[in-house]
Order: structure tokens, then sequence, then C-alpha cells
């Protein structure tokens, strides 16, 4: 039989998410920083359901007050500037009383209030200083003249963002993984997955961990018909086979290369290709670490020109298995698979089996790990 505490424990997974949700309504934020502020106005910025909200308070004695109707609970900005830049913090809204107190800095301000806000600070501690450096970094390039010092500017920036993105998802995914019944954990999955770039392989696993109750809410509905929707129709369906050319003008099968590993990734890129070029690391570092337990990749490269193609090859460091047949988009291998974008990817077992599909960054290296364990 089931214990007392094993009871409230099962209860409070199911029913929280439903009260968090329920917190829609009226939010209130009562502000208290230096009296320095006096006279000038905080902002709150935030989405209400499809509209675009932009408030203001003016600070008296040190205090401000602002106050707003939810549609559902959401991210809010609480800036002294705008939204992208100046003095500001991410404040959960939702209905109830949200306190915030400033020493010196509104950035720096502790934020306290309702079971939402306190849950979402808990996150938000961890993301403030990454989140704050991208922003600053990004208005400092937005104001700088025009040159080469601000393209080897962006160049840089450019490598930072994309470690920060793979820092922030992680957090975000260990978050939702200890919250599975939070709306924050729900909210955040849901913005890290936007329509644009939305990718299965990477967010579904999390999806499934949130609590039935959190699943059940427009936003969870929404978000589950996003992912599956993303969700590559080949997954879980047989290999095909086709023939292609090496670099060094031999004719190679994938079902050469699928026979001989216990896992293919067949990789579709080109020479050309900013996104596939970015991607390659990632590639490789999955290749290099699990290359001695049977993984290994078949590069299919959209290419016209077997120079650049070849040279892109030596460059990145790639060394695997590549064919092309040099007819850009209409690769013959591209052609059967309904390529139609890159760069994409499919994962194929020593079964002749696609497992996966479009796997990126982290989320390829993770899921080699541990089919391979």
């Amino acid at each position: 039989m089931m214990n007392i505490r094993t009871i409230k424990v099962i209860l409070s997974l199911s029913v929280s998410p439903l009260l968090a949700f329920s917190q829609s309504g009226t939010f209130a934020i009562g502000g208290k920083v230096p009296q320095r502020y006096n006279g000038q106005f905080v902002k709150i910025y935030y989405v209400n359901g499809e509209a675009k909200v932009a408030d203001s308070s003016m600070v008296k004695k040190g205090a401000f007050t602002l106050k707003g109707d939810l549609v559902a609970p959401v991210l809010g900005k609480l800036s002294f500037g705008n939204s992208e830049a100046g003095d500001r913090i991410d404040v959960f809204l939702s209905a109830g009383t949200i306190r915030v107190s400033a020493k010196d800095s509104i950035r720096h301000a502790t934020v306290k209030g309702n079971e939402l806000t306190e849950v979402h600070e808990r996150l938000a501690r961890q993301l403030r200083l990454a989140d704050d450096k991208i922003y600053d970094q990004f208005n400092m390039y937005k104001n700088m003249p025009e040159g080469e010092a601000k393209k080897a500017y962006i160049a840089r920036l450019m490598k930072e963002l994309s470690s920060y993105s793979v820092q922030r998802r992680e957090a975000i995914h260990k978050f939702v993984t200890e919250n599975p019944a939070s709306y924050v954990s729900l909210y955040y999955l849901d913005k890290s997955a936007p329509a644009s770039v939305v990718n299965y392989e990477t967010t579904y696993p999390y999806f499934d961990k949130l609590s039935a109750g959190l699943k059940a809410t427009p936003l969870g509905k929404q978000l589950e018909a996003r992912l599956l929707a993303a969700k590559n129709k080949l997954n879980g369906q047989p290999y095909k086979d086709f023939v292609s050319i090496t670099p060094e003008g031999k004719s190679l099968s994938l079902k050469e290369v699928v026979g001989k590993n216990k896992y293919t990734l067949l990789d579709f890129w080109a020479s050309w290709c900013g996104p596939c070029r970015k991607e390659n690391p990632n590639v490789v570092k999955t290749f290099n670490a699990f290359k001695d337990k049977g993984f290994t990749v078949l590069s299919v490269s959209l290419d016209n020109d077997s120079a650049k193609w070849k040279q892109a090859i030596e460059k990145d460091g790639m060394p695997w298995y590549h064919v092309s047949s040099l007819m850009g988009w209409k690769e013959p291998a591209a052609v059967l698979y309904g390529i139609r974008a890159i760069p994409q990817n499919l994962l194929i077992d020593d079964q002749g089996r696609i497992v996966a599909s479009n796997l990126r960054e982290e989320t390829l290296y993770n899921k080699v790990r541990e089919l391979l364990k």
C-alpha cells in the first residue's frame, strides 16, 4: 500500500500544474529602489496572448507599482531602459503580488512573490549572468561603426553565442527534469523550441517528462503539436540504399557502410552551406568520441564543385566516408530522402532502421552515447 507521503507527492504532481495555469488574472509588482531613481519611469514589457504590452510607473520615494491582467503566466522584462537594453531584469508574471527590491541597480534586484515567481527565480539565477553578457555584447555590436573591427567582433560573438545557446539549453533541460510539474518548465521549453528552429529530437524527450496536467494546458498542447509536426516521418522506417561517388572517384553504397557499423549517421551538407560548416565540429566531436565503439558517418554533399568539396572536407577535418554526385540539389541521394534543406541527418542502426533524425549540437553526441552504452 502507498503511504501518506507517497500519496501527497502524487497529488502535488497532478494538481500543481493546473493551479499554476489558473494563476492567470491580475498581477501586481511592488518595487523598492534607491532614492536616486525618484522621478524616473520603470517599465514592464510582456506579451499578453497575441498583444505586446508596455506599461510604466514613476518612482516616488524609492517605490513603484505596476499592475496588469494576464491571459496566462508569462515572462516580463522590468527595465529602466527598453526591453533589450538598459538596467533591466526578467520577472515571471502571474496572478498575485511580486516584490522587487533593488539595493543598487534593478539588474541585481531580489525578486519574490507567489510560487511561480519563486520557482522561476531558481532558474533565472542560473541564466541571468550569461543572458546579460550576450545582450550587452550585441548592443555593443549595434553601436560599433561599420568596418573590419565590427566584422571581427561579430565573428567572435557568433562563436560565443553558439556556446551560450548550448549551455542555456542544458540548464533549461536540467530544470525541466527537476521541475516536471511547474508551468515555468513548460514555458521555457516552449520558448526554446520556436517554430523556425524547432527540433523534435532535442526537445521532445524533455516535453515527455512534463506532468500530464501541464501537457493538457493550451500551451502544452500547442508545443506538442509543433514538436510532432517537426518529427521526421522516416523515424522507425528502414533506410533506402543508394550508390554515389567518393572524393577518390570510387563507388560507395550506403549499404556497405551500414553493414560495417552499429550506427551510421547519414549526413547531408555542402561546402557552401554556412550552417553545415558550423555544425561540422559537433559531428567531428561525436565521431572521434565513438568511432571505436561502432559509430561512423557517411556525408553526402550537395556540392557542384569538386575542388571546393574536397577543400572543405580537409579544412573541417572530417575523416569519415564522403560521397557526392556533384549535382547540387539534384543529388540523387538527397532526392531519395526528400532533402529540401541542409544540414539534415539520419541515424541508422545495424539493422537498417532509422532511429533518429536531425540531431544537432550536443543532442547528436548525447544520442549516440546513449545508444552505445
